[in-house]
């Protein structure tokens, strides 16, 4: 499928890898492609190790797991670099990783109808369905991620001019829904993300102070009920 490098730099490898996974699927799978596969697709990024995928049940994850190792794949655990993702096994072969997420991407962080609609291009590979997140949804999840690489993808993606108004509603959206405290902890690898974009890239993120006025209220959400445990 592709060279012997440990990166893929062309969008024909991506598609050929979702055309084997749509040959061997049993089941009609829809998934949302995020991350550098859908860069490389838009030309805002020259290669890529992980491709990520994020299905819409923990069904469809098996299936897609079940798929790749039918294709050969090895299946491990997360690395170190996955510890803010919520991804518990890989498709590992020839350095490339298929990264499948089950509707959870990092702690109560999780693909959302909106997210869905907003994706920018949808293509079947048989019984694999593949639709492309739009730009400003990899932007979120690669703050998020913190990955080595993440920093400089999100500096590309600032490049191509993001709707930050969408960006921030996504965010608000996700951070406002119900959940335990703890779960919200990602609203600060988001701040965390946009000040290295700021400090190392010297760019100017138009949402940097909403967010950082979010990550402090989970801050104080939280220690509020820290304190109150202890109380008790």
């Amino acid at each position: 499928m592709r060279s012997n490098s440990n990166t893929i730099s062309r969008r024909e490898e991506v598609n050929e890898l979702f055309e084997q996974l749509g040959q061997v699927l049993e089941q009609r799978v829809e998934a949302l492609l995020i991350g550098g596969a859908v860069m490389l697709e838009m030309r805002l990024k020259d290669s890529t190790k992980d491709i990520d995928v994020v299905s819409r049940s923990e069904d469809d994850k098996e299936r897609l797991l079940a798929a790749a190792r039918a294709l050969g794949f090895e299946i491990v655990g997360p690395e170190k670099r996955h510890e803010r993702l919520g991804v518990n096994r890989l498709a590992v072969k020839g350095g490339c990783n298929l990264d499948i997420f089950a509707g959870r991407i990092s702690y109560d962080f999780c693909l959302s109808e909106a997210m869905w609609q907003r994706a920018v291009k949808s293509r079947s590979f048989r019984m694999l369905v593949i639709r492309d997140a739009s730009l400003e949804d990899i932007f979120v999840m690669k703050l998020i991620a913190n990955r080595p690489g993440d920093a400089k993808d999100c500096a590309a993606l600032f490049s191509a001019v993001l709707d930050y108004d969408s960006v921030y509603r996504e965010i608000e959206a996700q951070y406002r829904k119900a959940g335990e405290v703890e779960q919200k902890i990602w609203i600060t690898y988001i701040e965390e993300g946009i000040g290295r974009l700021e400090e190392v890239h010297n760019l100017e993120i138009p949402i940097g102070d909403k967010v950082s006025k979010l990550a402090d209220e989970y801050r104080e959400r939280l220690y509020q009920k820290l304190r109150q445990s202890n109380a008790g």
